[in-house]
Order: C-alpha cells, then sequence, then structure tokens
C-alpha cells in the first residue's frame, strides 16, 4: 500500500525542522567566545583597577615622605634661626657663671677680693649643699636642671653703703639672687676707726643651669 503525497511530504518537513539543542549547539561556540571576551574584560579592568589603586597608594607615600622631608627642613630651619638669636645669650649666661657647673672657688675668691677693695671690716661665709629646684608650674629648660646653693653671709661694715657694693660686686662671681638681708648697728662708738658699726647679714642663692638628672 503506498503512502500519500501529502504524508510524505510531512514527514520530510518534521525530519528538516531542527530541534532547540541544533539551535544550541549553533550558538555555543559564538557564547563561548563572548563569554571570553567579558571575562577578558573583567580581568583587565580588575587589572587597571589594581594599577590606579597602587599608583595611588605609591602616590600618597611619597606625597608623605614629601611632606615629612618638608616639616624636617623646616624644623632644621627655625632650629637656626633659634641659634642664630639666643647663642649670643646663652654665651653671656654661660660666661657669666649661671651655664654650667657651679664654681665656688670663684665665689670665695671674690669675696676675699671685696673685702680687701672695699675695705670691709670683715666678711664670713657658709655655704649650704647644692639642690634641685622644684618649680610649682612646669618650666622648658629642655636637658637642663635649675639647681641653687644657699650662700650665708655675714659683714661688718662702716657704712651701708657697703653692703650695696658688696652685692654689687659679688655678681661678678655669679648669679645669684638675695633671699633675705638683715642690718644692724653695733655698739662701737661713730668716732672709731677700723671698727664695725654695721653688720649684715644676708642670705644668697647662686643659681646654677646643668645637665643631667635632677
Amino acid at each position: 500500500m503506498m503512502a500519500k503525497p501529502n504524508a510524505l511530504r510531512g514527514k520530510a518537513a518534521e525530519a528538516i525542522v531542527p530541534t532547540w539543542r541544533d539551535e544550541l549547539d549553533l550558538i555555543a561556540a559564538p557564547a563561548r567566545l563572548c563569554a571570553g571576551v567579558l571575562l577578558g574584560a573583567a580581568l583587565l579592568v580588575g587589572a587597571a583597577s589594581w594599577y590606579r589603586a597602587q599608583q595611588a597608594g605609591e602616590l600618597a607615600q611619597a606625597a608623605q615622605v614629601r611632606a615629612t622631608a618638608a616639616g624636617r627642613f623646616q624644623n632644621v630651619e627655625s632650629e637656626k634661626q633659634d641659634i642664630a638669636i639666643y647663642q649670643p645669650r646663652f654665651m653671656e649666661l654661660q660666661a657669666g657663671g649661671l651655664v654650667g657647673d657651679e664654681n665656688r672657688l670663684a665665689w670665695i675668691e671674690t669675696i676675699k677680693a671685696i673685702q680687701g677693695n672695699r675695705k670691709l671690716v670683715s666678711a664670713s661665709y657658709e655655704i649650704e649643699p647644692q639642690q634641685a629646684f622644684v618649680f610649682s608650674a612646669p618650666m622648658a629648660l629642655g636637658d637642663y636642671r635649675l639647681r641653687g646653693s644657699r650662700m650665708r653671709v655675714e659683714l661688718g661694715l662702716v657704712h651701708e653703703l657697703d653692703l650695696f657694693h658688696f652685692i654689687d660686686d659679688l655678681r661678678a662671681a655669679g648669679r645669684f639672687t638675695v633671699q633675705d638681708c638683715k642690718m644692724k648697728r653695733t655698739e662701737a662708738p661713730a668716732e672709731s676707726v677700723g671698727v664695725a658699726r654695721l653688720t649684715a647679714n644676708c642670705t644668697l642663692v647662686f643659681l646654677t643651669l646643668a645637665k643631667g638628672t635632677p
């Protein structure tokens, strides 16, 4: 029995109509190519972002190094200006006996010289051990510490001005402050010669700035 023409044409049409699997096979290669391109593009974008981040970090680090160097340079220039301003004053204080170790021998020799030059009737002294000064408010002294040595002086005077002359002349031996000073008359007659008509008892504090711990 022979098949009908319409049935044969239907079977032929079914045979040549592609299925969805066939269509997937046709687009598989382009899809893989497109995925590869997208992956490559993503990798390039990621690499570019990483490179930019690395460059930004290096630039930030370089900027920080430059800022640190600029700050150090500015500090050096500021220190140079401070040295130029304060070094003469520092040298003056050092020559005056304030900066450095105390020189008790200079104090004693100066007292003896004043007694002879000013013709003081008598001059005796007592020097206490050196002590560190404790300030009620902090003071920026750097590596230096302020110390003081208390000296008690007893003078036999002929005239009141002799005391002021003594104090002025003693400043050549170092820097000190007058803590207290008391003067009283003696029982010597006014017409007596070579006898102390006044006695002065003074407490002086010689100051020194020296490096070291308090």
